[in-house]
């Protein structure tokens, strides 16, 4: 299964800047990620609302922001939030939701493929289903300095600047998908394309039986 690494982009007011972000991924048995991400920032006046990017496939469960419920406007997969424009100081965002299909289902192991950026400090936790050993769980980043830690279903991950990070783990900790939810997720990917093909089959064959009739006459 071709995987995809996620990568989430902040639009934010001039004078505001993301002091940190942490990430708390559970990976359900049915491989459907629940994210939960804290992001402090503070702005040096009252700016503009945020912009977030989602990954495909994403449904926002709730947005907090300093302990209070925050508007949004989730726009194919950009979600805006806020709606007045933040006040001076520091926030606290929560924002959780659920995505599928971010797990690569390979041959001798699985993995999970994931990406932070966008705060001057990010850290990551990743929680599988269930407590597999930590010498069965194999992790590494790129992108820059980066501290990991591994104990039992697990692992954890510290760093200064952006990372792409993957987490390995044995086979069977996440239900793999069959042949029949693999087929739905192509025709729900590409529905659009399989239409205007199916359209352009359909009028091709028409044209052909109308010359086909023509040539008899």
């Amino acid at each position: 299964m071709r995987f995809l690494l996620v990568l989430f982009f902040w639009s934010l007011p001039v004078h505001a800047r993301v002091i940190d972000v942490h990430s708390e991924i559970r990976v359900a048995k049915s491989g459907e990620l629940i994210v939960t991400e804290r992001i402090t920032l503070e702005t040096g006046k009252k700016g503009e609302d945020l912009e977030r990017e989602l990954p495909q496939a994403s449904h926002v469960v709730e947005i907090i922001r300093n302990g209070h419920p925050e508007a949004y406007v989730l726009d194919g997969l950009r979600l805006r939030l806020g709606g007045a424009g933040l006040p001076q100081g520091r926030h606290l965002y929560q924002i959780t939701y659920r995505c599928a299909r971010r797990i690569a289902f390979l041959p001798e192991h699985d993995a999970l493929h994931w990406s932070l950026k966008g705060g001057e400090r990010l850290t990551a936790e990743v929680i599988l289903p269930s407590s597999v050993p930590a010498r069965q769980i194999k992790v590494e980043a790129s992108g820059g300095d980066t501290q990991s830690f591994v104990r039992d279903g697990r692992a954890a991950f510290r760093s200064q600047a952006p990372i792409a990070l993957v987490v390995r783990f044995p086979k069977g900790v996440v239900v793999e998908p069959g042949v029949d939810q693999r087929t739905r997720w192509f025709i729900s990917d590409y529905f659009g394309v399989l239409l205007v093909v199916t359209m352009l089959a359909l009028s091709a064959w028409v044209i052909l039986q109308l010359r086909r009739l023509s040539a008899r006459r």
